[in-house]
């Protein structure tokens, strides 16, 4: 392992632990879900079994803070991934909607929310500081968007490195910031805020459903094998199983949406929570395959140098 770090570039090493905390990312995301769904209080600790209605729940108990830093982490760490190809696009546009998914909470559905406030009948609702506290979000959101858009598109032109990809990502990411925004703050549309996003309802469900839908079509991409010259080629085996990652994916988002459209035929049974616990872990053994795939990679995506005839 030593030789092996002696001939291994910081880039390289930077890219493979990006990937692996991914995986973490989300060990860490559902840990803080299983031990919230056995520990009904705190203080006094007190154990049970109250599994929450979904892993987005968790923003109304005591791991508000590791649920918002997760989904925070992850998409700096899709950023931070950022490339020239296909698949690192839409990794690009999945970072655009992850902070959201954590930013705008779900409706309450849980005895353990905050100040245990039941919502009207057949209506979702939130708490009133959680609505502050998403719209403040939201404000510095679009503030961060707009700033590191006219950022990277300063550093492209005074390079000389023009991107069609991250082109695209901008005009997706400011697109998004002014429509959550005029959601958040304009008086004739925020009156229902956060379930105001005509017909879909809620905006954090939106935000959700783009990010595992985009993120879906990525391991289809790998399945095709190499995007880029000089990367490790997928296994037979690993093309097949990037297949399986997507297909079930996909399926599971269509379960996913009936789960919150029929809610109340599921009862009582978490069929959200169960949607959510799968997309994740696919997600996470997509990253786990991959990072172990290009593991010897001399020149990632997110370090490649730029060809200019792509422009």
């Amino acid at each position: 392992m030593a030789a092996d770090d002696d001939f291994t570039t910081t880039g390289q090493k930077t890219h493979r632990y990006l990937r692996l905390s991914l995986v973490l990312v989300v060990v860490a995301l559902l840990v803080a879900v299983s031990l919230q769904s056995v520990i009904v209080v705190w203080e006094p600790l007190q154990f049970g079994w109250h599994p929450l209605p979904s892993i987005s729940h968790a923003f109304y108990t005591p791991m508000r803070d590791v649920f918002t830093g997760t989904l925070i982490a992850v998409s700096v760490a899709l950023l931070a991934l950022s490339g020239r190809n296909r698949a690192t696009t839409l990794l690009d546009v999945c970072a655009v909607f992850a902070p959201l998914i954590a930013i705008v909470p779900t409706g309450i559905a849980d005895t353990r929310a905050e100040g245990h406030l039941p919502c009207p009948a057949a209506m979702d609702c939130i708490p009133a500081g959680a609505v502050e506290s998403a719209k403040a979000g939201i404000a510095v959101y679009a503030i961060i968007v707009v700033a590191t858009v006219i950022v990277t598109a300063v550093i492209r032109a005074r390079t000389r490195t023009p991107n069609r990809s991250a082109v695209l990502v901008s005009v997706i990411a400011v697109a998004t910031a002014s429509v959550v925004t005029a959601l958040a703050f304009v008086p004739s549309l925020n009156e229902s805020f956060p379930f105001n996003f005509w017909p879909v309802h809620s905006i954090h469900f939106v935000a959700t459903l783009a990010f595992f839908g985009v993120f879906s079509a990525v391991p289809i991409l790998y399945a095709g094998g190499p995007l880029e010259p000089g990367e490790t080629a997928p296994t037979p085996r690993r093309r097949s199983i990037y297949r399986w990652i997507a297909g079930l994916l996909i399926v599971d988002l269509l379960f996913l949406a009936a789960a919150v459209l029929f809610r109340q035929v599921f009862g009582e049974t978490p069929a959200v929570l169960i949607g959510e616990v799968v997309a994740l872990l696919l997600f996470a053994w997509f990253w786990l395959l991959q990072t172990f795939q290009r593991w010897n990679d001399a020149n990632p995506p997110s370090i490649l140098p730029g060809r200019r005839s792509e422009a």
